[in-house]
């Protein structure tokens, strides 16, 4: 016959397992989210700093990275180039293609 106590006992125990295992899961998953973050913006700024390097010694134009900010970069972000080289004026709007990159 079964003792109902006991049963109830080993459930309650299992269900704490389960918690535990979850919240470690649910730990786990948030570092590799974190990481994986800080990996992205790492390669961002990374990728920042060479295209300055690439313009201050003149492999690559400010105006060839004016365009490719007009281009590729949010409105919301453009902002923040205000007072640089890259700085994008309202009126001027051109695009970037393959063959200005070559120039």
């Amino acid at each position: 016959m079964l003792d109902f106590e006991r049963v109830r006992e080993k459930e309650k125990g299992l269900r704490q397992k389960k918690a535990k295992i979850e919240a470690d899961l649910n730990r786990l998953l948030a570092r590799e989210k974190e990481a994986a973050r800080r990996y992205d913006t790492r390669k961002k700024i990374v990728l920042g700093g060479m295209i300055l390097k690439a313009v201050e010694v003149g492999d690559v134009t400010a105006d060839y990275v004016a365009a490719l900010v007009r281009s590729h970069v949010a409105e919301r972000d453009k902002k923040l180039l205000v007072g640089t080289a890259f700085a994008i004026s309202e009126t001027a709007s051109p695009v970037v293609t393959d063959s200005d990159s070559r120039e």
